[in-house]
């Protein structure tokens, strides 16, 4: 009953404060990282992707497939010490981590430089895997019948890309990379614990160091009910991606 009505108990760590209040404070951090990954990520990789797929066995295309499985194979953690090392102790161009106060952020209310290095750490896994599976995509598509079919009837080259190609390619990105979603909204452990952000991945250990098992519960629940969103989010845009899917459904 008092889970339905919100109520996830008091934490062991902070007796004075609820499991919600603390977990809605702490992930303030964690969506702001994890969004900003997400947009970053899948939007460079989806470009990328695409132009490969365009510029098919030329150099460009063999340095990008090199060094999308490169980045699919390097762990984030070891990324972040790469960037700290580089650009924050060599440089000094970026800090080494923390969280400072929205009004000292570089543009006061929507992003601070301390995100700079979590974000393109964070980052170079989903947009290595986003601009591989985007890239087979779309190479996989432009050899459709299909899409002869439709060049040899004379349609527009942006015609054949927006409406056949693109359109076509989405569904098994979608597939791919929906999972990815949740993970980047949970928080990383290694990459909020290098960079000192105060977030749900680095509060997760914490909470299992103490044990407080309230919040381990609340936390679990809550990373369940982001996957099982996502997995909802991701039917429904098949339907809108594809509209064979609803009259599949309909039959």
């Amino acid at each position: 009953g008092s889970l339905m009505q919100g109520d996830l108990g008091i934490p062991f760590q902070d007796p004075t404060n609820t499991v919600a209040n603390l977990i809605a404070d702490k992930w303030k951090a964690t969506a702001h990282v994890g969004l900003l990954t997400i947009f970053f990520s899948f939007g460079l990789g989806l470009l990328t992707g695409i132009y490969t797929a365009f510029k098919q066995n030329t150099w460009i295309d063999s340095f990008v497939t090199f060094f999308s499985m490169i980045g699919m194979t390097i762990p984030s953690f070891v990324v972040a010490m790469w960037l700290l090392l580089l650009f924050s102790s060599r440089l000094n161009w970026l800090p080494s981590g923390g969280w400072s106060e929205p009004e000292n952020w570089l543009i006061p209310g929507l992003f601070s430089k301390d995100w700079i290095l979590p974000v393109l750490a964070y980052s170079l896994i989903p947009f290595s895997q986003m601009t591989r599976y985007t890239r087979t995509s779309v190479i996989e598509v432009m050899n459709a019948d299909y899409v002869r079919t439709a060049h040899a009837k004379g349609a527009a080259q942006k015609v054949v890309v927006g409406r056949h190609i693109l359109r076509n390619a989405l569904i098994p990105i979608v597939t791919a990379m929906g999972p990815e979603i949740p993970n980047l909204l949970t928080g990383s452990i290694f990459i909020e614990a290098i960079f000192r952000i105060p977030g749900l991945g680095k509060y997760f250990v914490t909470s299992t160091y103490n044990r407080d098992y309230p919040m381990i519960m609340a936390l679990v629940l809550l990373i369940a009910a982001f996957w099982g969103i996502t997995y909802l989010v991701t039917d429904i845009l098949y339907t809108l991606i594809d509209p064979r899917v609803r009259l599949n459904a309909k039959g």
